[in-house]
């Protein structure tokens, strides 16, 4: 394990003229939130799914985590993975974390895709998850539910994908969640958003009303090398809530796009 982060693989062992996929979660999540997406993926490609640093079975930090560690967990695990020719995939929090990585690690990035994505977490952001983590500290994880998934699905079904979202969630260490969560406020990928020159798929659920596809348009339009697209059905968590779709719009997006 790569600093002692947790990371699981898939696929076939990595050929000469396949990337790679490097997946990061969103916040509330952990390397599980990928799953049927690399049931299509890892038929043609290898396959790497992490846990960030206070999330699933990595370790959890005394302090909260800041992005530029974050890139630098990410970058130790591509390597302890052995990974080249990488194609980085990450959703809201995760893509915040994965257009950094793909700056801090160009000589290997091939292709960027940003899922529900955002320029910045500001401070409105902290006020939120300030808000949030109180009532975790005195109630626990459930303080939050069902109010926080509801708004991540929302004008979706609560149907058994949603039921086990929530289960999931409800298993976070509080303590990792905060120090993620306010890890990240603060982070804006502006100036890197605008440097960056590889070929990138800024792609957004149409429900999405916590990183509204404005926020990803908006991105969008700093990638000089990008494409975008408007998922329905879909909100926060597209990849996961609609993920045949997500894995068959990553695939197209790769064979047409990520030469190596």
């Amino acid at each position: 394990m790569a600093a002692n982060l947790y990371y699981v693989t898939s696929g076939p062992a990595q050929t000469p003229g396949l990337p790679a996929l490097l997946l990061i979660h969103p916040l509330g999540s952990s390397h599980v939130f990928w799953d049927e997406c690399i049931a299509v993926w890892s038929k043609r490609f290898r396959c790497v799914a992490m846990d960030l640093r206070g999330a699933g079975q990595s370790p959890i930090p005394d302090r909260n985590w800041k992005v530029d560690e974050q890139v630098r967990d990410v970058l130790s695990v591509r390597e302890d993975a052995g990974l080249r020719d990488v194609v980085v995939v990450g959703c809201a929090i995760g893509s915040m974390i994965a257009a950094p990585y793909a700056a801090a690690d160009a000589a290997v990035v091939r292709g960027l895709v940003l899922s529900n994505t955002t320029t910045e977490l500001g401070e409105a952001s902290r006020a939120r998850h300030e808000g949030r983590l109180a009532m975790v500290r005195e109630k626990g994880m459930a303080a939050l539910l069902p109010q926080v998934i509801d708004m991540a699905f929302d004008g979706l079904p609560k149907d058994e994908r949603y039921t086990r979202y929530m289960e999931r969630f409800r298993s976070n260490n509080p303590q990792g969640y905060g120090a993620l969560a306010l890890g990240m406020v603060g982070t804006n990928n502006t100036d890197i958003l605008k440097k960056l020159d590889i070929p990138t798929l800024v792609t957004v659920g149409a429900h999405d009303i916590l990183l509204p596809p404005d926020l990803s348009r908006s991105v969008h339009g700093l990638v000089k090398n990008s494409e975008f697209a408007l998922v329905e059905p879909g909100a926060h968590f597209m990849p996961y809530q609609a993920p045949e779709q997500f894995a068959a719009l990553v695939s197209d997006f790769i064979d047409r796009r990520v030469k190596l």
